[in-house]
């Protein structure tokens, strides 16, 4: 009786180890550009999270066909971790125009175990339609500033085109269009992103869908990439010096970056047991900030530091210090 049972918990066992598979670190494991203007190269990150208890090490990627390009941010991840796997569809090397094209990235997972998993990418381009430039690139922004870029969209073999809807995946950008020109079978757009000035700081990506009158290009994805800077952002954003034994004053530098040359003025939360050091009163880029921990008795602490600076779009910035105090 013991053996059965033990047979029924060990199925279970392998049962749940199989389904948390590599497979299921994907968010997703299929993206679908849609339609595509001929010439241009269309990327996608298939993003995935290490949720198992062991380190995760992979292999190159393969694909079944030149037109796409596999790469790796990361190819070995601990616990916890995310990566991801990009694939660069190069639609020049698409053969056939109008046709749906179907790619398969494999991804190599070589341990614990080894298992391949299968992503998949699909477009169909086409030779009467242009986009330039093909992405709404806003490049670097200043938090707080906003921005807007353009693009013209072309549709050549339809005198009656009409774009009828524009939305965003992405929070703060906003899309518009209106219409440039139409000459014979050629429609052109403008189609324009503005980018709202409370998005938050990072490296952000999202896609403006515009929704047509010809159903051979029903809807049409514009990719929309952006990198919003904090006018003044700390690096590392935390300080945490673990242990610290007493009568002992470690050290740690941080940098505080501006988008512009600023004055540090003036540091607050500073204490006996903490001690903070600037590099000097003159206007730099970049500052660098020295934080010493003086601890007096066991336990442990944590500051809020907050560096006051001459920058009006951020005049301060916090930065939360941790220690652990421990005897001699």
């Amino acid at each position: 009786m013991s053996r059965y049972v033990l047979g029924i918990v060990g199925a279970l066992a392998f049962g749940n180890f199989a389904l948390a598979g590599p497979a299921d670190m994907f968010e997703e494991k299929e993206k679908d550009f849609g339609v595509s203007p001929k010439g241009t190269v269309l990327v996608h990150y298939f993003r995935f999270t290490n949720n198992t208890k062991n380190a995760v090490t992979l292999g190159q990627p393969r694909v079944s066909c030149g037109c796409v390009t596999p790469a790796l941010t990361k190819n070995s991840l601990a616990p916890g971790e995310t990566a991801a796997v990009i694939a660069y569809m190069d639609t020049r090397r698409i053969p056939h125009a109008g046709v749906t094209k179907t790619v398969i990235v494999y991804v190599p997972f070589h341990s614990p175990t080894f298992e391949e998993v299968a992503l998949k990418v699909t477009t169909v381009t086409r030779d009467d339609l242009l986009m330039s430039p093909d992405t709404l690139a806003f490049g670097h922004v200043v938090k707080g500033k906003g921005s807007k870029v353009s693009t013209k969209v072309t549709f050549t073999s339809d005198p009656n085109w009409e774009i009828k809807k524009a939305t965003s995946t992405g929070a703060y950008v906003n899309p518009e269009f209106k219409l440039a020109s139409r000459s014979g079978t050629t429609v052109t757009y403008d189609v324009t992103a503005t980018l709202d000035k409370d998005c938050p700081a990072g490296n952000w990506l999202s896609d403006v869908y515009l929704e047509t009158s010809n159903p051979a290009v029903a809807k049409l994805r514009i990719p929309v990439t952006v990198v919003v800077a904090a006018p003044v952002a700390v690096k590392p954003e935390v300080v945490s010096f673990g242990d610290v034994k007493m009568g002992t004053a470690p050290e740690q530098t941080v940098t505080i970056q501006g988008a512009a040359p600023f004055k540090i003025l003036s540091v607050k939360g500073a204490d006996e047991q903490l001690t903070v050091k600037v590099d000097g009163a003159a206007a730099l880029a970049a500052h660098k900030v020295t934080i010493a921990a003086n601890p007096k008795a066991t336990g442990g602490f944590t500051r809020t530091v907050e560096i006051v600076t001459d920058n009006k779009d951020q005049p301060s910035v916090l930065l939360p210090v941790t220690a652990k105090v421990v005897s001699k």
